[in-house]
């Protein structure tokens, strides 16, 4: 800052100037000096990025009061500066942390760094330490702190206390549990929690002998505690490069059985549970190694995993957490008994089968490849969900079919509920409607699948995880991997462009609804949005159909697109005037598809001939848009009715679960998990589908008939 002196002998008393510059110049360096102490921006600095810690944490649960269970640890954390700063600042909230014992140091030359400041940003959550002099530019550090805390069963402290219940005497036995994601390791230890800043950790968990510990990766040595009796350390490996919120470990007593998968390099699993639950863990235990070996085939990757636990907890807060190599489950989800009938799973055992699916999908999406911020956590759990989908087919084909278009469904229908979804959001614990967002990602994915073909978009995802394993990655950076194989295959036109294409889907809610006009050989294409046709958002449209003559329900590949924000688009087909044109094949695209009266028409005399003709996915779609439609007021009810009549003889699972979903959420405004449930429990109840489809559609006969014998409104 340059200042002008000259005209100061003007103001014609000098020494007043003089010590108002003072005055500024001392102000200002104060300023500069709180600025330099108080950190607040959201985001960590830049100027330091860590790569190892050295946890040593000892957990004391040998007592039967809670009020005695604690923890006490140091961590050492290693990092390069890449760029010269006095200020040290990282996550550290709710701990004990023994200032005058923290030491900062020079790797090499083990020169120590005095503190002469510290300073907690408790609205973010920092912890900020100035050094006596700077941290040079292109070296490496480490910092120890030493910290500890009362244990609690609150799950926001991060490492917290959870017990199981003997089911004879009804005695708690207690233990610990981590669950450090989004942003909870700031609550248990001093680290740098923030996805990006993927490290290695060496673990080493101090407890009582009684006790067993649980981590990442498996224990390689038990050495005696030197310092507390009957108590031991148990040293674990190293584990590889990943994000801190990844890290997981556990101290309890559980019982375990054991499985692996084959080939050369068997990863070992451990199941784990309260002992009187042993038998229950066999069908997680002997699941599990089937869907990695599946996906290490599928995506040509190993895990550089040796082995994986799988713990089931009593009352765990989700269903399960993906913990690189310690996996955790609710044991209400996971613990199943035999069932006699081994060729379709029931809906308790389906849901088990969709967590471990999913958790083993997260190995690689979201361990292996992690997002570089939360607003992109769609992406592994939209990845995850559609690969724990062909996991699930892999083992009961057929029924990962059905996964997909009951989670196309259920967005559907809430985002009619709640006024869209969000796909990608700044704030993902502001999003009340996680499970939707997920399943809305999937469903997007699944639609990109069939834009640019199975192949290319497998294609794509090995380029995306061969070039950010261990590290992290952006939505943008997913997509142009895809982009990558597309171009290589030449699979889309030159105009379109994957992530334009798709970031009308991510970053809009809601979802179109096509109107499909036809006339000779033009049919007239509009796009509106789903809830309010003034509305101004568009999408680039992927358009996919066939007709009553081809009849190609196998090809998802796009034929046209429509463009977002695109005039009446006129699409140059020709189509004999006696046959239907049927858009969105296979239901791969997240819209609706309204037709004009003749083609509803066509389409309801074919359903009625011979519904087999229509692809089941078609079907499904059909069903759900025509009830959908008709409770908006966009077709007449004697046009639902007539495309409807065709169910009594429908036997397959999706378009009835259409019918039963769009009946109890879109006209008796049952909630969609609801509408789901209902249509789950009809299917496994068999002879009352048929009771409820003809009770149903008698329903919907008595409202036509109301309809047609109601007196015209006034105007």
């Amino acid at each position: 800052m340059s200042i002008w002196l000259s005209g100061v002998p003007r103001i014609g008393k000098p020494n007043v100037a003089i010590c108002y510059l003072m005055l500024l110049l001392a102000l200002t360096l104060r300023a500069e000096a709180v600025k330099t102490m108080y950190y607040d921006s959201p985001r960590l600095p830049t100027s330091l990025v860590p790569f190892h810690y050295e946890l040593n944490l000892t957990t004391h649960l040998e007592n039967s009061y809670t009020t005695n269970f604690a923890y006490e640890g140091t961590v050492n954390i290693s990092f390069f500066v890449h760029k010269s700063t006095d200020v040290v600042v990282l996550h550290a909230n709710e701990l004990s942390i023994k200032l005058s014992k923290t030491e900062l140091q020079e790797w090499y030359s083990l020169q120590k760094y005095p503190i002469l400041e510290f300073n907690f940003n408790r609205k973010l959550d920092y912890l900020i330490m100035k050094a006596e002099r700077f941290l040079k530019q292109g070296r490496h550090y480490s910092l120890s702190i030493e910290f500890g805390r009362p244990m609690s069963e609150s799950k926001r402290e991060g490492y917290f206390l959870a017990y199981s219940t003997d089911v004879m005497s009804q005695q708690k036995s207690w233990y610990s549990l981590t669950h450090f994601e989004p942003r909870s390791m700031r609550y248990t230890m001093p680290c740098f929690d923030e996805p990006a800043l993927k490290a290695t950790f060496n673990v080493t968990l101090g407890h009582h002998k009684r006790f067993q510990s649980f981590s990442n990766m498996k224990v390689i040595s038990v050495l005696a505690h030197n310092e507390m009796k009957d108590y031991v350390w148990s040293v674990h490996e190293t584990t590889p490069l990943m994000s801190n919120y990844l890290l997981a470990f556990s101290i309890n007593n559980f019982t375990c059985t054991f499985s692996q998968t084959g080939g050369p390099s068997p990863v070992l699993f451990r199941t784990c549970a309260r002992s009187s639950d042993l038998l229950l863990t066999s069908f997680a235990s002997q699941t599990a190694p089937l869907f990695l070996e599946y996906f290490e085939e599928l995506l040509e990757m190993e895990l550089p995993l040796s082995k994986i636990d799988q713990l089931a907890v009593e009352n765990y807060h989700t269903d399960a957490m993906e913990n690189w190599g310690l996996v955790v489950y609710s044991s209400e989800l996971i613990l199943q008994t035999d069932e006699s009938d081994h060729s379709e799973p029931s809906r308790i055992r389906l849901q088990a089968l969709q967590a471990i699916s999913h958790e083993m999908a997260h190995m690689w999406f979201g361990n292996l490849i992690t997002v570089a911020w939360w607003s992109d956590v769609w992406l592994k759990e939209g990845l995850t969900g559609y690969f724990e989908v062909l996991g699930i087919e892999h083992l009961y084909p057929r029924l990962g079919r059905r996964i997909l278009a009951k989670y196309r469904e259920m967005t559907l229908m809430h985002e009619t509920e709640s006024g869209g979804i969000f796909i990608s959001t700044r704030d993902t614990q502001a999003n009340a409607s996680k499970p939707y967002v997920y399943q809305k990602a999937t469903s997007v994915l699944h639609m990109a699948e069939g834009m640019v073909g199975n192949a290319t978009f497998h294609n794509g995802i090995h380029r995306y995880l061969y070039q950010y394993a261990f590290a992290s990655s952006t939505a943008d950076q997913f997509l142009y991997s895809i982009q990558e194989g597309s171009d290589r295959a030449n699979s889309l036109p030159e105009f379109a462009d994957v992530k334009a294409i798709m970031d009308t889907w991510i970053l809009q809610n809601g979802y179109p609804v096509l109107n499909v006009i036809r006339n000779t050989s033009l049919v007239l294409i509009q796009n509106h949005f789903s809830f309010n046709e003034s509305r101004k958002e568009s999408w680039w449209i992927p358009l996919t159909y066939t007709t009553q003559s081809e009849r190609n329900f196998s090809d998802t590949r796009p034929k046209a697109f429509l463009p977002a924000n695109s005039p009446p688009f006129n699409l140059y087909v020709f189509v004999p005037e006696h046959d239907w044109i049927i858009f969105n094949i296979q239901a791969m695209g997240y819209y609706r598809v309204n037709y004009d009266e003749m083609n509803w028409n066509l389409i309801a005399e074919a359903l009625s001939k011979d519904h087999q003709s229509i692809h089941v996915l078609n079907r499904a779609q059909i069903v759900s848009d025509a009830l959908f439609l008709w409770n908006n007021k966009r077709i007449s009810w004697s046009t639902a009715l007539n495309v409807l009549k065709y169910i009594v003889d429908e036997d397959e699972f999706e378009p009835l679960m259409a019918l039963v979903v769009g009946v109890t959420n879109g006209f008796w405004g049952v909630s969609p998990e609801s509408s789901m449930d209902i249509a789950k429990w009809l299917s496994n109840a068999g002879k009352w589908y048929a009771e409820f489809i003809n009770y149903t559609f008698d329903q919907l006969v008595f409202i036509g008939n109301n309809l047609e014998s109601a007196p015209p409104e006034e105007d």
